[in-house]
């Protein structure tokens, strides 16, 4: 299969996937789980683990197509539980097993593998700890697992540094990516026309699916104007560092090499997805501009200031003229979607810059718009909790209650708002220090890597983003931590020995 053929088969699936979801829905808070979703996700897990036990590396694409095309993993359920974490947690067993059977585990074990398996098992240990924490407070059971479970996905570090070395499966993801970003614009594009024009509105069977399934949130705006999020947008500025590094690196002239090409030639054991895709600086740019548009609809303003920090450290005085060029387009584009599409969707009443203007005003006065007065609100309460159990956190799962402005009434809520101190009130300062260690490790490792620009401008993007987004400790972002540090020892295996 081409790769034009195999990027439009993704999006079919893309389209699919959430086409299917809407008419056959897993279980949500309104709705019971579609029987045929639970028979169709059942079959999806049975035929995955058929051909891992098989040791077939199809298998594998099936959880990175999940991964990709998935977004959050809300689409697909067995019963009560995800697709996602049935094939974690299935993929993750058959792996180990095999590894015993075919005696294979000390290679696995090895000592070059030795510190990030050390600090990888620390923090898995770790989160299993603050889960019992939780679960004796009396912390609601559904809450606790639903922030242990991520902490389990760092396991995929083991198999996906194997399948690092797979051409088939590192091009197999790169077009799945490629089709998602796609895929993902033309649902923002197609979900935002609907409510601005009226098709849909707030609290119609569409607005649910998109907020229960989905896993989204739908804001209104003055003069019709939508904010779309999606849990996925986690990872919307990584991707987007990942695109602009690429076109500021690679200024490609007539008779050079395509990108993949290029990458292949510097590092072949890259797990960059340019490595196993032929795209031209057309494509790239095009990709990026597609995000530029996604995000002045999403609008999360610690996005934005996550987006400008990982410019800064993509910023090389080799091709600073490129790097300048590249960073004023993006963020004249930005402007440029933002203020077109707050254009078309007010008929022509308004340019939107006043929106635009207020958010990021409320950084500087929280009091202006309801939700930065809710994170205001919750700081106090947080650190409260951080008072009383400063060392071990009071375990995951753990709630907050306060005055909500949008409510206008007290809630209890499991979303601190505060990344950061999330970690802190749950696993406490220890659970923060084994976090840090990991992190830490990462960029050590990165550092030494001479190709680790976007690396540590893709980490740092996710830094920034958790000080108010649970980024870090999001599923898609430890899986997208664990791609990272898998990639940084790949790059770089000789340096471990010298840690």
């Amino acid at each position: 299969m081409t790769q034009k053929k195999q990027i439009s088969f993704f999006l079919l699936l893309y389209a699919a996937l959430r086409i299917f979801s809407y008419f056959f829905s897993p279980e949500t808070p309104l709705y019971a789980a579609n029987q045929i979703n639970t028979i169709i996700s059942a079959l999806i897990l049975l035929t995955t683990i058929y051909l891992l036990w098989k040791k077939d590396e199809r298998g594998w694409y099936i959880i990175a197509l999940e991964i990709l095309l998935g977004g959050a993993g809300g689409y697909l359920a067995v019963g009560k539980l995800s697709l996602r974490t049935s094939l974690l947690i299935c993929s993750i067993v058959i792996y180990f097993l095999l590894a015993i059977k075919d005696k294979r585990i000390k290679m696995i074990l090895s000592q070059t593998n030795s510190y990030p398996i050390i600090l990888l098992s620390s923090l898995i240990c770790w989160g299993m700890f603050s889960a019992l924490r939780g679960y004796f407070a009396g912390h609601a059971v559904s809450l606790t697992i639903s922030d242990t479970i991520p902490y389990l996905f760092f396991l995929y570090y083991f198999p996906l540094r194997e399948l690092a070395q797979s051409e088939k499966f590192k091009q197999i993801a790169s077009n799945a990516l490629i089709a998602t970003i796609i895929g993902n614009f033309l649902l923002i594009i197609v979900t935002f026309i609907n409510f601005s024009s009226g098709h849909f509105v707030l609290q119609d069977t569409y607005y649910h699916w998109y907020r229960d399934v989905a896993l989204g949130k739908i804001t209104e705006l003055p003069f019709h104007f939508y904010r779309l999020v999606l849990n996925e947008h986690l990872l919307l500025i990584p991707a987007l560092l990942w695109l602009l590094s690429i076109v500021i690196s690679n200024p490609l002239r007539r008779g050079e090499k395509s990108l993949a090409h290029q990458t292949m030639d510097r590092d072949s054991s890259s797990l960059a997805p340019a490595s196993s895709l032929g795209m031209t600086i057309k494509l790239t740019s095009a990709l990026a501009m597609t995000l530029l548009a996604i995000l002045s609809i999403n609008l999360t303003r610690i996005y934005l200031v996550a987006l400008v920090v990982g410019l800064l450290c993509l910023f090389n005085r080799a091709n600073w003229k490129r790097w300048l060029t590249i960073s004023i387009f993006s963020f004249l584009f930005f402007i440029f979607s933002f203020t077109a599409i707050h254009f078309a969707a007010s008929r022509g009443q308004s340019l939107g810059w006043e929106i635009f203007g207020l958010r990021l005003q409320s950084i500087a006065s929280p009091q202006i718009e309801d939700s930065s007065l809710s994170r205001l609100l919750l700081l106090p309460k947080i650190l409260e909790k951080i008072k009383a159990h400063p060392l071990l956190g009071e375990g995951l799962g753990a709630t907050v209650t306060v005055y909500s402005p949008v409510f206008k009434q007290e809630i209890t809520t499991p979303h601190f708002d505060w990344g950061y101190l999330e970690i802190i009130a749950e696993m406490g300062i220890i659970g923060l220090a084994i976090w840090l260690l990991v992190i830490g490790y990462w960029l050590l490792i990165t550092i030494k890597n001479s190709h680790s620009t976007f690396q540590i401008s893709s980490l740092t993007a996710i830094l920034v983003i958790n000080i108010t987004s649970p980024a870090l400790f999001h599923v898609l972002g430890i899986i997208w931590l664990t791609y990272l540090l898998a990639s940084a020892l790949n790059l770089s295996k000789s340096s471990l020995k010298s840690v």
